[in-house]
């Protein structure tokens, strides 16, 4: 059972991470709680609707997210920690940024399906 939500977790994020990339506002809609909330590496704290906002209109335009590492902790029947370390590219007005980030999110059950409650991120050095 551990193994097989883990799984599931894991596929959550990935989804999450490509409609991230592809500006799919239906699908960030539908894998983020309406409570969810995002705090960014420049520490600005986004609700869900600010932050699928600033991606279906463009103004926040993500590249490529790459997992590098990502560990997922089962935390009691409906909640799940996830400690990862990704690798985003993001389009700038001067060209592409990329640099890796380190982060924590918070997946939930909520009315039988899990959806994603809290993000926060941190910049990392690039070794």
């Amino acid at each position: 059972m551990a193994a097989k939500l883990i799984d599931a977790i894991r596929g959550l994020e990935r989804e999450r991470f490509r409609a991230m990339v592809d500006g799919d506002g239906t699908s960030l809609d539908q894998l983020l709680s309406d409570h969810a909330t995002f705090v960014h590496t420049n520490g600005k704290r986004e609700t869900k609707q600010q932050f699928i906002e600033a991606i279906t209109a463009g103004r926040r335009r993500y590249r490529q997210i790459e997992i590098q590492s990502q560990d997922v902790l089962h935390a009691g029947n409906e909640a799940c920690v996830v400690s990862g370390r990704v690798l985003i590219e993001m389009e700038a007005n001067n060209g592409a940024l990329l640099f890796p980030i380190a982060y924590t999110a918070i997946q939930t059950q909520e009315g039988g399906h899990w959806r994603l409650l809290a993000w926060q991120a941190t910049r990392c050095a690039t070794e």
